[in-house]
């Protein structure tokens, strides 16, 4: 018996929801798009410069954001997708000690660091280049950095770098804890999306953009108009 459009259609939804569902939730969600709100209600960011823009966030060499009281002490993950104008040399992506220190997550060179001491390969970021960074910290105090969802460095925390410490657990984005900023690079980013939980390597991998871009949609509709007229076609033979 070939079934009929109508009897089609609630599977070619439920295709469509899953599609565009995350593996999980974010607890907090910056879209950037004309506000530094969190979309899902918490802390808003705080700009050091910069330019908002209806898609992204702007900044020149050592602006940047900054948030308070959204990311756990030492349990988290945070997904961001962002562009270098310059990948040469040391250059902050995030500062875990509110500019007390030189420690931190950096593109180096074009391979994702965490000073002092590890390091991934080459050639993860290019100059100009859109790249998606998802750093996790787990329970037992596992540190990993990831890239396009493929893992670049992986260490054990056991001395708490990693761990936001201050009393406001403030995470800074793409700000140098030195004012002049040379270890800063000017760039834009497209939103940053903070998780309560250490998502596992599969689940990152997998990880759907935090903010679905026009294509996304354009290629879930694409797909439900394809099932639809599969089933015409059936129904007509």
């Amino acid at each position: 018996m070939n079934a009929s459009p109508k009897h089609l259609i609630p599977f070619a939804l439920l295709a469509l929801s899953a599609a565009a569902a995350q593996a999980t939730t974010p607890t907090h969600l910056y879209e950037l798009n004309n506000s530094y709100a969190d979309s899902l209600g918490g802390p808003a960011l705080t700009s050091f410069g910069g330019t908002l823009g209806a898609s992204s966030y702007s900044f020149a060499a050592n602006q940047g954001l900054a948030v308070d009281n959204a990311v756990a002490q030492d349990v988290y993950t945070i997904d961001t997708s962002f562009v270098f104008d310059s990948t040469g040399g040391y250059r902050r992506i995030v500062d875990f000690k509110a500019g007390a220190s030189d420690t931190g997550l950096y593109n180096l060179s074009s391979a994702l660091n965490f000073y002092n001491g590890w390091s991934g390969p080459n050639g993860a970021f290019a100059d100009g280049q859109q790249v998606r960074v998802t750093l996790s910290r787990d329970a037992a105090g596992t540190f990993s950095g990831y890239v396009n969802g493929v893992l670049q460095l992986s260490f054990n925390d056991a001395g708490g770098l990693a761990k936001f410490s201050t009393a406001n657990s403030t995470a800074r984005f793409f700000i140098d804890d030195n004012a002049v900023g040379g270890e800063a690079s000017a760039g834009s980013v497209d939103y940053i999306a903070i998780y309560s939980t250490a998502l596992s390597a599969q689940e990152i991998a997998t990880l759907a953009p935090a903010v679905p871009e026009p294509e996304s949609y354009a290629l879930m509709l694409a797909g439900l108009a394809g099932v639809l007229a599969m089933a015409r076609r059936r129904k007509r033979g």
